[in-house]
């Protein structure tokens, strides 16, 4: 019995690592620009009137929402897993390589609140760029906030605010997000 379930479980992976890849393609077709061998999951949606610009190999888990009238420039062999928010008024640039874990939310845009005799819907917005290096891995639910630079090779804990930028090669968590370490030395590095 473990034989057959195991044989319809990777049969049923395989036809929809297919249709992810279909989906990509008829996605694509409204990108300015889309790499080769990218994949969607099922329940992606794009709203606004975002500029979308995708390398090779890009993967959009399930359920992903992607939001703005600005640009979204993705490097290749990015994954973004179920659940992230992205939105981009301005724009939001992810190097190649990267790791989103689920439920991550990355915004260059946030509310206005100086007028108290104003209520904060008719403030209007700030906006500021989103930067993310290359090879950065960003933990599960983490919030990234409008003009955030996250330096190459970074991580992002899981549930951390980030709130100003991060070196290269460091490691933040909290809210908001402090480095907490450096990342060490590979063997091949010494």
């Amino acid at each position: 019995m473990r034989g057959l379930l195991g044989r319809y479980l990777h049969r049923r992976e395989a036809w929809r690592a297919k249709i992810a890849k279909l989906r990509y393609l008829l996605f694509s077709t409204a990108f300015e620009s889309a790499g080769r061998r990218g994949s969607i999951g099922s329940g992606v949606r794009f709203y606004g009137d975002l500029t979308i610009e995708f390398g090779n190999r890009v993967a959009i888990r399930d359920g992903c929402r992607f939001g703005g009238a600005g640009t979204l420039k993705v490097g290749d062999g990015t994954s973004i897993n179920a659940d992230c928010i992205l939105t981009a008024l301005e724009r939001i640039e992810i190097g190649r390589d990267v790791m989103l874990a689920p439920w991550v939310y990355v915004l260059d845009v946030d509310h206005r609140y100086e007028d108290r005799n104003v209520p904060i819907t008719k403030q209007g917005y700030e906006v500021s760029p989103v930067v993310i290096g290359d090879g950065v891995w960003i933990g599960t639910g983490a919030v990234i906030t409008k003009g955030v630079t996250i330096g190459v090779g970074a991580i992002i804990g899981a549930g951390s605010v980030v709130t100003q930028d991060i070196p290269p090669y460091t490691i933040a968590a909290g809210i908001p997000a402090r480095v907490i370490k450096e990342r060490p030395l590979g063997d091949a590095a010494r």
